[in-house]
């Protein structure tokens, strides 16, 4: 698993927890408009990971925290492809 779906994963969980705790406010939005603000929401959040990876192909010193939580990129593995003949 790489360090960009992890932290995706990471996102995700902290995402749930606080659309759960804000459950009992978003209740009040009809079903479409409560929808539609959470899957915006995942929409941004999801965005942010993606710009703080980015980022850190920039800056050294981010590359390095996101390492130390998420643990380094795994090594590029080659693979074998078989191509079977016409």
């Amino acid at each position: 698993m790489s360090r960009r779906d992890r932290a995706h994963g990471h996102a995700q969980a902290i995402l749930e927890h606080e659309l759960q705790r804000a459950r009992k406010q978003l209740a009040q939005l009809p079903d479409d408009r409560r929808l539609a603000v959470e899957e915006e929401t995942a929409r941004i959040v999801a965005a942010l990971v993606n710009a703080v990876i980015e980022e850190s192909r920039r800056e050294p010193s981010l590359a390095w925290a996101l390492a130390s939580i998420y643990g380094p990129e795994p090594a590029w593995e080659p693979r074998v492809v078989s191509w079977a003949a016409d």
